[in-house]
């Protein structure tokens, strides 16, 4: 069992986490809008092929991955699983953003669709994260 001081370092710590991933992935917005841009409308059928495989695989790393398994107790072990959900996290906000970008080009008219429902996943995966090191400390 981890002590309330431990959890709540955790905690902190995982918010500062989700906060960073947030921060990235709307400074990320304009760099890959305009990349995306870039690509033929007859091409993004396969952009966004590649990006569900992608996503698909990093939903599955993080689901995999549980705090439980952690000693949250021992800083570097906290700071390794912060570390890969992180990276995972990211990809999924990057992946997402990336998705959301491709369809307003070639289909504008589910873009609002499109990006409520990935906000709505990335807060679902978010919560998930928080509920998973909560559990892991209780």
């Amino acid at each position: 069992m981890v002590t309330d001081s431990y959890l709540h370092k955790a905690i902190k710590e995982n918010l500062l986490k989700n906060g960073l991933i947030i921060i990235l992935a709307l400074l990320s917005y304009n760099p890959l809008s305009n990349a995306l841009r870039e690509i033929k409308a007859d091409q993004m059928g396969d952009f966004l092929l590649i990006v569900s495989i992608l996503l698909v695989t990093v939903c599955f790393a993080n689901f995999a991955f549980t705090y439980e398994k952690s000693n949250l107790v021992a800083h570097r072990t906290r700071l390794l699983s912060h570390s890969a959900t992180f990276i995972f996290m990211l990809l999924i906000a990057l992946l997402l953003e990336s998705m959301v970008i491709a369809v307003n080009v070639i289909y504008p008219s589910i873009y609002v669709i499109i990006l409520a429902f990935s906000v709505l996943l990335y807060i679902g995966i978010a919560l998930y994260d928080f509920w998973d090191l909560l559990r892991a400390g209780h």
